[in-house]
């Protein structure tokens, strides 16, 4: 498709050509008039984002004082009027004017739906997160379980769960969750590399507030290292990375350099582009070299 068949003046005799269009392509039909300033404010701001879409989207634009039979067979009773048609069905309508924000949202789901459909997940994400912090767990774990039900290939929504079944000492519950899903998905990641390291260290007879007050008193090599592991492995992950990067700066060859791998172990457990590890990688570089 060429960069000037995005926008196109539609009539009553082009106006069924258009929409076959919309079988492959979203049409975005746009009611306007010259005397309607907020038809003039927002055609600027349309046109930049349709040809920015580069052909994802056409432009129809229909005069509706020259083209009033099309305006009353769309139903337009106010202007500016934008209606959305795709595989040939109409599928939404916009009226007045509107904001570069408000148009984009209204374009995403046709426009790239895996951006929307993402948007949308993240969110439902957030409300949990609310939800959870607000006391409400129960009825979190209960939409993240249906929500699941729906759609088992949400891993983001699966790791949520996981999340939050680890956090309230639901190991098992968080494990089971987890096993539903073979295949390496990245948002699990870093759960299924916690469940890793809590293996490696199931039978340590050091409790975690023990090492706590060890390192406190006095920090042996061998308790800065149990201590960083056994706090990530809790999900305390900064006070955890603090430890061994400590390890890694006091005792640096300690046990063949120890402090180095556990340090890479525990980053494993967090998400990809995750702040803190980015830090903590920041850290251990300057220490190492």
């Amino acid at each position: 498709m060429q960069a000037n068949n995005y926008i196109i003046e539609a009539t009553e005799q082009n106006i069924q050509q258009i929409l076959e269009q919309s079988r492959q392509v979203p049409v975005i039909v746009d009611f306007w008039a010259s005397w309607c300033q907020p038809c003039q404010q927002m055609a600027p701001i349309l046109e930049r984002l349709v040809n920015e879409y580069q052909g994802k989207v056409i432009l129809a634009k229909v005069n509706a004082d020259e083209q009033q039979m099309l305006a009353s067979q769309f139903g337009v009773r106010s202007l500016p009027s934008l209606k959305l048609v795709y595989q040939g069905q109409l599928v939404s309508e916009l009226d007045g004017a509107q904001t570069e924000g408000a148009l984009r949202q209204w374009l995403a789901p046709v426009v790239d739906p895996e951006a929307a459909e993402q948007q949308q997940e993240e969110g439902f994400i957030e409300q949990i997160r609310m939800a959870i912090d607000a006391g409400h767990g129960e009825q979190a774990e209960a939409a993240l379980r249906q929500t699941l039900q729906q759609s088992p290939d949400k891993h983001a929504i699966r790791a949520m769960l996981v999340e939050y079944l680890l956090g309230e000492g639901r190991l098992d519950d968080a494990q089971s969750i987890l096993a539903e899903v073979t295949e390496d998905a990245e948002p699990l990641r870093p759960f299924r590399a916690r469940f890793a390291l809590l293996e490696k260290l199931e039978g340590e007879s050091v409790s975690l507030a023990e090492l706590r007050q060890r390192i406190n008193d006095q920090a042996t090599p061998e308790d800065l290292h149990a201590f960083g592991l056994q706090a990530a492995a809790a999900g305390q992950f900064q006070p955890g990375l603090e430890a061994l990067l400590q390890l890694l700066r006091d005792h640096r060859d300690f046990r063949d350099g120890i402090a180095r791998s556990a340090l890479l172990e525990v980053f494993e457990c967090l998400p990809k582009g995750d702040p803190l590890a980015s830090e903590y990688r920041r850290k251990m570089f300057n220490y190492l070299y």
